[in-house]
């Protein structure tokens, strides 16, 4: 195992594995990568197999093992890449490269096989500096010689978020500019008047299926597009999608995420001490061109976490792309619920990424979730989980 520059296997990550029979119906290839469908196959049948956790204040390589938002498989290897989510405060802005074997249709093993650490360049060449950066999701480049990736940024501080391409080693290779209605912009009082809200920007990424457009998805709504979640309201954030070579938007849409479902019963512990709750897109992978899956994690302190995997499609839904502000007629993503980790009786945890996995001995695909352990605040723990998903 190598620590700090680990240079990553070659793979084909999401865009390969999206080729899988049963989830994308009928489709041309090109090169080994998914063109467009022929026709939307809406996942159906989800189930949860298996979950392995890590215990908070897990020390690898130097630094905490924690804090992981975003996770990509590479089919070719069998390796995974996992991006934690600290600010440069816990240790340096990273990720990690993986492997999670499985034994049939379980996890082989109590923990993750640990590769490497690679820590994150800003644009100076440099490791970022304490509260530069909120990394947020992560995925391979089609070519597998480089990864996309995301921050929140902070709003609260004028902080813009971004989408950046890094090499497999670490370095910045380029940003990838996002429209002009996602920067943060303040009153000369200080409140947020338009842009991204704060800690509720860019937590989810994917990829088109051939690789050639970069899809994003706000937590929350834009502030000027309308509310956050609320336990009465929805919230319309929007889903990006880009050209990848160049960065320009193609396309916009309203995504709605459901309304926070729990009041909070006791405060958060100190140093907080308040009551909270929110909702959110937590993550987006791609299925086709057109349907994803998303991750909505609802939280309450003192009830914890609900966590709900949804299919929603971008067929019929309005495109908003060039609206500074939208006007609330708009029609937005058709969505429907797959999987709720609440009702199955599982303590999901805080999951804010997800990925295609290998095959399973019975022919359905995986998919594997990771849960962020904010750094074993408020008894969160990292946790993988594994599932099942077949469109019949």
């Amino acid at each position: 195992m190598r620590r700090h520059r680990h240079r990553a296997h070659r793979g084909r990550a999401l865009v390969g594995s999206l080729t899988a029979i049963g989830l994308l119906g009928s489709v041309a290839l090109v090169s080994g990568f998914a063109a467009e469908p022929a026709a939307a196959a809406k996942p159906r049948n989800v189930r949860l197999l298996d979950t392995i956790t890590v215990p908070a204040g897990t020390t690898e390589f130097g630094m905490p093992f924690g804090g992981l938002s975003g996770i990509d498989y590479d089919r070719e290897s069998g390796r995974y890449v996992a991006l934690s989510d600290d600010r440069s405060e816990n240790g340096k802005a990273r990720f990690y490269t993986l492997r999670l074997p499985l034994d049939g249709a379980a996890f082989a093993g109590d923990k993750p096989v640990l590769d490497g650490l690679t820590v994150l360049d800003d644009t100076t060449g440099e490791p970022f500096a304490a509260k530069a950066v909120d990394p947020e999701a992560i995925r391979w480049t089609p070519d597998g010689d480089g990864l996309l990736w995301t921050s929140e940024g902070a709003s609260s501080s004028g902080q813009p978020a971004f989408v950046r391409e890094a090499t497999t080693s670490g370095g910045y290779e380029r940003e990838l500019p996002l429209p002009n209605a996602y920067a943060p912009v303040r009153s000369a009082s200080g409140t947020l008047t338009a842009g991204v809200r704060n800690n509720q920007a860019l937590e989810g990424l994917t990829l088109s299926p051939d690789g050639s457009k970069v899809v994003t998805v706000t937590e929350n709504a834009l502030v000027q597009d309308g509310p956050a979640a609320s336990l009465t309201a929805k919230s319309p954030s929007r889903l990006l999608v880009a050209d990848r070579a160049t960065g320009k938007p193609k396309a916009e849409h309203v995504y709605e995420v459901d309304p926070i479902s729990d009041a909070p019963t006791a405060p958060l512990p100190p140093p907080v001490g308040t009551y909270s709750a929110d909702r959110g897109v937590t993550e987006i992978l791609a299925i086709n061109e057109t349907d994803y899956l998303t991750v909505e994690r609802s939280f309450a302190s003192g009830v914890g976490f609900a966590i709900r995997l949804y299919w929603t499609s971008s067929i019929g839904a309005t495109n908003v792309n060039g609206k500074d502000a939208l006007s609330g007629d708009e029609k937005p993503m058709r969505k429907k619920l797959l999987y709720d980790f609440t009702t199955s009786g599982t303590d999901a945890d805080n999951v804010e990424g997800i990925t295609w996995g290998p095959r399973l001995p019975d022919g359905s695909r995986s998919l594997v979730l990771v849960a962020d352990d904010n750094f074993g605040f408020n008894g969160s723990v990292t946790k993988f989980h594994l599932l099942s998903v077949r469109s019949r």
